[in-house]
């Protein structure tokens, strides 16, 4: 308890993991709640109220971008990520989006899984909960990111090089314009099946990696990256995805001393 009250009294690695929810159900409550008469979907022909529709950020992809937890912080506290765009804000300078005391956890979950379908045209982010280990895991090296981003994919076929050479002339700056990004690294695994290469985006917090998903722009240069790759994944992660463990770790020239 002691350790847990230093870590201000939330476990190492938790995080908010919604109860499953009904996409359908999902659905109506979007349009039942008045969701759609400031959101637009493309695809979706909601009967919106006239003059009011587009007020709020147009949700398409918006599932690709963000986990289950920010749609439920985005629904019960609006004001927790001011989107700067044009009637988002209020002259009181809170966020114009309506609170929902009404709503029950049920509802809430089935929007949120209507939310998170809506991946049509995005760059794929699945978030993953850190669960507390099976077993003890040796502690990871100190490092300033908090938050990885991570991608696990195999490289075309003859084109590694120009992969490289992309990365180094061009990526490497274009990702790093981000502030709040730390660190890139990329880890080869021939042990296992599947994809060889894994490739960790380090985050100074969730504010940075959030900025970083929800830039348009970020999907343009997604598509460039994962112009190289084949099948792969994306997961966010709050703690390092792969790491050397020092204390079960050593050289022949420089073993530790017992």
């Amino acid at each position: 308890m002691d350790a847990l009250h230093r870590a201000g009294g939330v476990p190492p690695g938790w995080r908010l993991t919604p109860p499953a929810g009904d996409i359908v159900t999902g659905r109506r409550l979007f349009v039942d709640f008045g969701c759609a008469s400031c959101h637009t979907i493309k695809g979706e022909a909601f009967a919106a109220r006239a003059g009011e529709q587009g007020v709020g950020p147009d949700l398409t992809g918006m599932g690709s971008h963000h986990p289950a937890e920010y749609f439920v912080e985005s629904i019960l506290n609006p004001d927790a990520v001011l989107v700067d765009g044009p009637g988002y804000v209020g002259p009181d300078g809170r966020s114009v989006m309506p609170a929902y005391p009404e709503m029950t956890l049920l509802q809430l979950a089935d929007l949120v899984a209507y939310l998170q379908s809506l991946t049509a045209g995005g760059m794929q982010h699945v978030m993953a909960s850190v669960q507390p280990p099976r077993g003890e895991l040796p502690a990871p090296p100190p490092q300033d990111a908090s938050r990885f981003l991570v991608q696990v994919y195999d490289v075309n076929q003859g084109e590694l090089r120009d992969f490289e050479t992309w990365f180094r002339q061009e990526g490497t700056a274009r990702f790093f314009a981000y502030d709040g990004l730390l660190s890139i690294e990329t880890y080869v695994d021939v042990a296992h099946d599947g994809p060889s290469l894994v490739t960790t985006f380090g985050f100074r917090d969730e504010d940075a990696l959030r900025r970083f998903v929800d830039d348009p722009a970020v999907d343009q240069l997604a598509r460039a990256f994962d112009a190289f790759a084949g099948p792969h994944d994306h997961r966010v992660v709050g703690a390092p995805p792969i790491y050397r463990a020092a204390t079960l770790s050593a050289e022949r020239s420089g073993a530790p001393a017992p």
